[in-house]
């Protein structure tokens, strides 16, 4: 057990890097987006004491679906990967032992029912054939936010979080968002009805499915509830984070968009930085100059200046993209690839690999490993 003096420099140091895994600093005179600072910082809950050493569990190395197929997920895609990397490890020694199957599975907030359409045979089929092919798998879910269309949101009005009668946007980007298209509302996490919706979702995907890796999104949007303090969502979400540790010990959870201190001892890997680019419903629109941008003045600075925390989770810097399409320069890719290696935690590709040249899976993928 460290003493107080040093969990109080831990916790300092932790702060100074930023509020959640995406804030790119801890001060800002622009405060924006809004979600990268807390909505109460007076009002934050700080622990007196942090106990080291945490025991870690073993980072994970896989691929996440996200970044080449965004929401246009299927069966065959997931499954297409897991296959791959079974019939390519061994050709390229490659230690991959993960597919995520990121957002895309269901709409936000239907977290009991996936899209057959895309799943014709269920989350647990796959799964189970995942599986068989010796390989685990992983699922996102953005547990306390749902879609205006989904089912939750169409039946059980009353389970969403409202301010002066309106509900709240719970992404919180801007001051506007409540006035723009695509939103996603909060859940008020003190319905009792509430809470037990999130413990059944969890459960159907860890215990009923069998994910063995859970990806917990936009963690941070219950310090937005205008009706909690900082110190009643502080120690929400500790619980919540909590008892999925307890409940599951097999399952590996990585925190996303996850605030800092409520989430040390209690999840085996925290995303540390913002997102690797903005993703393949944007990359069509944006020159490549600005997934460079992002990448060497957003990304790799916040991930550096994070790679201390190994020391409290498995550190996750996102997915490393080599793709020639996204424009990056040798010089960032070699960069980037050096930081993932000096952080040894998890590391997820987000390249459709089943195209990927064997030149670039040699030059950049390969060497994340060594």
């Amino acid at each position: 057990m460290v003493l107080d003096q040093n969990s109080k420099t831990i916790i300092n140091k932790l702060m100074a890097t930023g509020w959640q895994s995406w804030s790119t600093s801890a001060k800002s005179f622009i405060r924006f987006p809004f979600n990268y600072f807390p909505p109460k910082a007076k009002e934050l809950f700080i622990p007196s004491k942090i106990v080291l050493p945490i025991k870690l569990k073993k980072p994970v190395f896989g691929w996440c679906s996200w970044y080449i197929f965004g929401r246009n997920i299927n069966e065959g895609r997931i499954l297409g990967h897991a296959k791959w990397i079974v019939y390519q490890r061994k050709k390229y020694k490659l230690p991959l032992d993960t597919v995520l199957i990121d957002d895309g599975w269901c709409p936000w907030g239907d977290w009991l029912t996936e899209n057959k359409t895309k799943f014709p045979n269920g989350l647990k089929s796959l799964v189970n054939r995942i599986s068989r092919l010796q390989i685990k798998s992983g699922i996102w879910i953005a547990p306390f936010l749902v879609d205006p269309k989904s089912q939750v949101a169409l039946m059980h009005p009353e389970w969403l979080a409202r301010k002066n009668g309106r509900r709240v946007e719970g992404r919180n980007l801007t001051p506007w968002d409540r006035y723009f298209p695509h939103k996603k509302w909060l859940l008020d996490i003190t319905n009792p009805e509430v809470q037990q919706y999130l413990d059944d979702s969890i459960d159907y995907l860890l215990n009923t499915c069998g994910f063995s890796l859970i990806k917990l999104d936009f963690l941070y949007s219950v310090f937005f509830d205008p009706r909690l303090s900082g110190k009643q969502a502080h120690d929400f979400l500790r619980n919540f984070l909590k008892n999925i540790r307890r409940r599951y010990p097999h399952v590996y959870t990585i925190g996303c968009g996850c605030p800092l201190l409520p989430a040390v001892g209690v999840v085996d890997s925290m995303r540390i930085g913002p997102d690797t680019s903005p993703g393949p419903s944007l990359n069509f629109l944006l020159p490549k100059f600005f997934n460079r941008w992002i990448l060497s003045k957003r990304v790799l600075p916040t991930i550096s200046k994070r790679l201390w925390t190994k020391q409290i989770w498995n550190v996750d810097t996102d997915v490393f993209e080599c793709r020639s399409e996204m424009g990056y320069t040798e010089k960032e890719l070699l960069t980037f690839q050096n930081i993932i290696k000096d952080g040894k935690g998890n590391v997820f590709l987000g390249d459709d690999l089943t195209r990927l040249t064997a030149e670039r899976i040699h030059r950049y993928i390969i060497p994340l490993f060594r």
